[in-house]
């Protein structure tokens, strides 16, 4: 069977949204596939190892267009007479009304612009790519993963071109996503334009089996879900022990996404500790959001008990996740967020370490965690205070070990892979006796 993969993000770019395609495409190679990808070579981070030959990678240019929002500001100075009167408005600290004015002229701008997301001009380059590399070597199923849901439009633009079917990889869901943030109007928009991708594909998977219901209801289309999961032989062949130092060390890897992963909890909560104990407790951030986590601990006077360190590649991310003592898993305290279940979740759990959870405390990745007794789950400060004193304790008595194996037990990508693949028969197998019929 030949497989095209169609991806904005795909490795050596080091962003999560290229782990999970590039781990299938690795799963499919090795399964002895035909396999080739469409995807961009944009700049950046280009540590996570690509891992098929680079022969079977079409990588298009993308340019991102020029933000013409210049335009706006000279408009909107040459009518400053017509809209003068909004400096008579209310003001609030920092926020003049013009200003205001401005920040939602900006948001529609933008929302108008960039339909249905940033990475649109990619459909300029990727299709005429496509049309060429099918021309040359015909793929079965075109699988297209998404967001950016650009994807979604050069897949379905190639499905309906040589009457290949596709499959939609709702990584994060569209219209229904928790931090979706375009105006009011655009939802309109999007809406009709995820009904027209769904319609067209053969199939839909996505990461979270709440995420999975969500769009069976929105498309009344039936939805596998296919969890990111781990892969065994990316993590240290020797595991490497916890140091033995004094102190417990608490440790997330990943994107801080300002009002949404929220460490204030676990800040608050090393700030109740008595002085005995706060000192025994560091907390430790490799990431992209230093500026903003530093400032939250500065407001809660624990700047002493956290550092922040840039990003690293994948490979030493979790070797880091597996000598930390504790592991950071934080996600948005909302009941829209109940159905993420993020891939960090996974490698915690091969990890072995305990997690500490702070999020959504009835949603799917907090079940997780509680059912395989993998961690903590709360959002209460003095709860989480209680709980660092235990760890803190058996960490001095050597008591801090690693979980069970059974806490990952099914988990693996392969596992979910697997899933896939009885997806990709199905869907052949409805072509064929649709064409037999």
């Amino acid at each position: 069977m030949n497989v095209l993969i169609v991806s904005f993000w795909f490795p050596p770019s080091n962003v999560v949204g290229a782990i999970r395609v590039g781990k299938l495409a690795r799963y499919l190679d090795r399964r002895g596939y035909g396999l080739r990808v469409l995807t961009t070579d944009i700049g950046g981070d280009r540590s996570l190892p690509l891992e098929i030959a680079r022969e079977q990678v079409t990588c298009t240019d993308y340019r991102q267009g020029k933000d013409r929002l210049a335009c706006m500001v000279r408009l909107f100075r040459r009518g400053s007479a017509e809209l003068g009167a909004v400096d008579e408005l209310p003001r609030t600290e920092g926020h003049t009304p013009r200003k205001r004015l401005w920040d939602s002229l900006r948001h529609h701008y933008h929302g108008l612009r960039n339909i249905p997301d940033l990475r649109r001009a990619w459909i300029k380059t990727a299709v005429p790519a496509g049309r060429r590399l099918i021309a040359e070597w015909r793929p079965d199923i075109i699988f297209a993963s998404a967001p950016p849901f650009t994807s979604l439009i050069v897949s379905s633009r190639l499905s309906r071109a040589f009457g290949i079917p596709w499959i939609a990889d709702f990584r994060d869901l569209w219209v229904d996503g928790p931090y979706y943030s375009e105006p009011g109007w655009r939802r309109r928009v999007d809406a009709v334009l995820e009904h027209g991708m769904v319609r067209s594909a053969a199939a839909l998977v996505t990461v979270s089996p709440i995420w999975a219901e969500q769009l069976r209801q929105r498309h009344g289309k039936a939805v596998e879900a296919i969890l990111n999961g781990y892969a065994e032989e990316d993590f240290p062949e020797h595991v490497p022990q916890p140091g033995q130092r004094a102190r417990l060390t608490i440790r997330y890897t990943g994107s801080i996404y300002r009002g949404f992963r929220d460490p204030s909890a676990l800040f608050a909560a090393i700030g109740l500790l008595p002085d005995g104990l706060r000192t025994r407790v560091m907390v430790e951030f490799f990431g992209d959001a230093g500026d903003d986590v530093l400032e939250l601990a500065r407001q809660h006077r624990v700047d002493d008990r956290v550092t922040v360190r840039p990003p690293v590649p994948y490979s030493r991310s979790l070797e880091l996740q597996m000598t930390a003592d504790i592991l950071l898993l934080l996600q948005w305290s909302d009941k829209r967020d109940e159905g993420n279940l993020p891939g960090k979740i996974f490698e915690y759990l091969y990890a072995r370490r305990p997690i500490l959870f702070i999020g959504y405390e009835h949603g799917t990745a907090a079940r997780l965690i509680r059912e395989r007794g993998a961690g903590f789950v709360s959002n209460v400060p003095e709860r989480i205070c209680d709980q660092l004193a235990l760890w803190i304790e058996d960490k001095k008595s050597d008591r801090l070990n690693r979980l069970d194996p059974s806490v990952s037990r099914g988990l693996s990508r392969d596992d979910q892979f697997r899933k896939l693949e009885h997806v990709f028969a199905k869907v052949l197998n409805q072509r064929h006796g649709a064409t037999q019929a």
